[in-house]
């Protein structure tokens, strides 16, 4: 890729980044309010930036999305790249549904890791954690956007 070239794809690249967030600050606002908080309690730990998002590398085995910001499981040496992958697919439906992510995905997502029964029932029918229509939807928004 020649010099120009290379210029117009940052350049195009950043102006995207920043449409991205301008659009999580404003239209996925209460989720981006909750995720800046959580963000705020991990300062501590290790940060970069993805596709206009804020990552957050912690200590917890789950990832979790709120609108700009993203919370990614530590692997051994680096970033679990599949659950960052997933949980950006999140941040995009984030960017989609705007204020109803939160009722249409966000608390569904949480109640489907977190309660027992829904746990149990995954495991008695062998169903994937990403057999549900909003976790398969995050993957796939996550894959059509590496295209």
């Amino acid at each position: 890729m020649r010099a120009k070239e290379k210029k117009t794809v940052n350049l195009k690249k950043g102006m995207t980044e920043k449409l991205f967030s301008a659009a999580q600050w404003s239209w996925g606002l209460p989720q981006t309010l909750l995720g800046a908080g959580l963000y705020l309690r991990h300062r501590g730990d290790r940060h970069f930036n993805y596709n206009g998002t804020r990552v957050t590398v912690w200590n917890r085995p789950s990832g979790i999305s709120l609108g700009k910001f993203i919370f990614v499981p530590r692997k051994k040496e680096d970033v679990d790249s599949f659950v960052l992958s997933h949980e950006y697919g999140h941040a995009l439906q984030s960017l989609i549904l705007g204020p109803a992510y939160l009722p249409l995905i966000g608390i569904p997502s949480l109640l489907w890791n977190r309660l027992p029964y829904f746990e149990r029932k995954r495991q008695n029918t062998g169903k994937s954690y990403y057999s549900a229509v909003f976790e398969r939807t995050a993957n796939q928004l996550a894959e059509r956007r590496k295209k």
